[in-house]
């Protein structure tokens, strides 16, 4: 699997700003997230996320009942628009592993993204977290263009797999930050 290796003076770096945030883009997802203004927060089976508050949410439950909900923006003329999506795999834990590594070779080898970020993250609640941020060429749609993402994959300390993932085309004008979206995720009870 593809990792992001620290070298001696990015270490030294990260540890020197250990004080202000934490390796890997400063996220802390422990306490109250921080909602961006105009932004309101969707939960479900124990996750809470802030997403844009005029975007559209589709809600739905696969075969076994596990929720899964795509976000998307109002308008949708020009292809690929900005997606927000959560999906949980339950009981998939013993699979955590092969199914990050698959979602990684499908944007790199499928999609010819590049993986600009891919490391471990401390989120509680969560045995193993992994945080990934990708940039895909412009590929199909009505207006292909480049699009970077930002993403988790989560194993929960109940044995479910849980990715979620936030990404934006970068048309001049978009304020999409997927980054922030990503910031806001929280697992609770």
């Amino acid at each position: 699997m593809m990792r992001v290796t620290l070298r001696p003076v990015s270490l030294i770096l990260c540890l020197l700003a250990a004080g202000l945030s934490s390796c890997g883009g400063g996220s802390d997802f422990s306490g109250k997230a921080k909602v961006p203004d105009g932004y309101k927060t969707y939960s479900t089976a124990g996750i809470s996320f802030a997403y844009p508050g005029d975007w559209q949410v589709a809600e739905r439950t696969d075969g076994e009942g596990a929720p899964a909900v795509e976000i998307t923006p109002p308008e949708k003329a020009k292809t690929p628009y900005g997606l927000i999506m959560l999906s949980i795999s339950p009981k998939a834990g013993d699979r955590f592993q092969s199914l990050a590594d698959q979602r990684r070779i499908v944007i790199r080898d499928v999609n010819n993204g590049k993986i600009d970020a891919d490391e471990s993250v401390e989120i509680p609640g969560a045995k193993e977290a992994l945080r990934a941020s990708t940039t895909t060429p412009p590929g199909r749609g009505s207006d292909p263009i480049e699009v970077r993402s930002d993403s988790l994959d989560v194993l929960r300390d109940n044995g479910d797999v849980v990715v979620f993932t936030a990404a934006s085309p970068q048309r001049d004008g978009s304020k999409f930050d997927t980054q922030a979206v990503v910031d806001t995720f929280r697992l609770g009870d």
